[in-house]
């Protein structure tokens, strides 16, 4: 059977129609085609024309009209410039097709070194991110029960070379489950799991599985990242343990990020990515699949933990995202990069969880600063997609679950004045 690549790379890059004439103050954004066959983007995207389409175009004047809301593109590149620009990629996508709604950046790759579009690059650290990998094979392997507490000591923070996080006496309160370790990114706790109950081998096989070291599918051409696991004769449980945890030399991209996102939110099945209108469609094998479809559905249900109380709670607290708060999951990262350098942050979501319907990958990071972080950008997508929704008089299921969380706050209060009264 043809990879989902090599459908993208068949396709006859030359088709398609000419399309209505750009707007002159939008500059020509050409769009090459690679030796894999596939289209090399160029490193800023064009702004949307007065249509609201995004378009790039091939060599000659052909133009190929994009999946790209034109006002979703718009309000999140105004979102970050209006924060300082920083280091930063966003992308949002149809969790059913997807296709591509968002693609966006903030400072300009040739300010920090990159040759491809934030979204593109492939070196940033996959830091916590990773602990999806372990947490996939501790329910598809070990049958892992995410309510069952596990001994810890030492705290989450580190994973040290003492080993003291390999004590598994539970002591007074020193115990967690998997639930609100993935909530609060516990280090101690995958490094622990990891030894105890999974190994190296098959952390590294999900690894591979989930697309680390890979290139992503999508009908363009995107890097692969990077995945050097720790050797299996010389490694210590220590190396094993952070390697596990997100401190291995394992890197991504935000395009990476979404497609793992895209198979957690379609039970496990693998749908590339899709930017381009005139692209084939794809009809992925159900055999094909990531990881299991109870496995995918166990992943959804605590990643509930990371936005509800975890290390994306601040970003879904207040303000316009709060209402996406119950029905949103996600898990976050942080870690030193080295190109660029800066402390990266990720964050990579599905919403809704119980019928998801879009996905999302972000990615800031720190240098001298702190302006915002990725989780923070992930809610400013979400809410801007549910905005624009709304507007546009589309029923989602985003949208009728925050209607059926008005109502039922509207019937208990009037419940209670009613109790008042009497």
């Amino acid at each position: 059977m043809r990879t989902i690549s090599a459908v993208f790379a068949s396709f006859v890059l030359a088709t398609g129609s000419q399309a209505a004439p750009r707007v002159a103050t939008v500059p020509a954004s050409n769009i090459t085609q690679g030796n894999d066959g596939l289209p090399v983007l160029p490193v800023k995207m064009p702004a949307p024309r007065a249509d609201g389409k995004v378009v790039l175009q091939l060599p000659g004047g052909v133009e190929r009209e994009t999946t790209i809301n034109g006002e979703l593109q718009t309000a999140l590149s105004a979102f970050i410039a209006d924060r300082g620009s920083p280091i930063a990629a966003v992308i949002m996508a149809d969790a059913r097709t997807g296709d591509i709604l968002a693609m966006v950046e903030g400072r300009s790759p040739d300010a920090w070194g990159g040759n491809t579009h934030t979204a593109l690059h492939a070196k940033f650290p996959a830091a916590s991110l990773f602990k999806t990998v372990a947490t996939s094979a501790a329910f598809e392997i070990a049958d892992f029960d995410p309510e069952k507490p596990l001994g810890l000591s030492g705290g989450c923070g580190n994973v040290e070379p003492s080993g003291m996080w390999m004590d598994d006496q539970i002591v007074g309160q020193n115990y967690m489950t998997m639930r609100r370790a993935y909530g609060l990114s516990c280090n101690s706790f995958f490094a622990k799991m990891a030894i105890n109950q999974l190994g190296l081998g098959l952390v590294h096989e999900f690894a591979r599985k989930f697309g680390y070291g890979q290139v992503p599918a999508a009908d363009f051409k995107v890097d692969a990242g990077t995945l050097l696991s720790p050797s299996a004769t010389t490694s210590s449980s220590y190396t094993v343990g952070r390697f596990a945890a997100g401190f291995g030399m394992v890197t991504t991209s935000a395009v990476h990020v979404a497609n793992t996102m895209l198979a957690i939110a379609n039970d496990g099945k693998r749908i590339p990515l899709r930017l381009f209108k005139d692209s084939p469609a794809t009809n992925p094998d159900p055999k094909d699949l990531m990881v299991e479809p109870e496995t995918a559905r166990k992943i959804r249900k605590i990643m509930e933990a990371t936005v509800r109380g975890g290390t994306a709670s601040f970003a879904f607290n207040r303000g316009r995202p709060r209402r996406l708060r119950e029905m949103t999951g996600g898990k976050t990262g942080t870690l030193m990069g080295r190109h660029p350098v800066g402390l990266t942050t990720l964050f990579s979501g599905i919403m809704p969880l119980e019928k998801p319907e879009v996905v999302v990958a972000t990615i800031v990071v720190l240098e001298d600063h702190w302006i915002i972080k990725a989780p923070s950008l992930a809610a400013e997508a979400l809410s801007t997609w549910v905005d624009i929704k709304e507007r546009e008089g589309v029923m989602t299921t985003a949208g009728e679950l925050i209607r059926e969380k008005k109502s039922t706050r509207y019937r208990s209060q009037a419940r209670r004045k009613g109790e008042g009264r009497s």
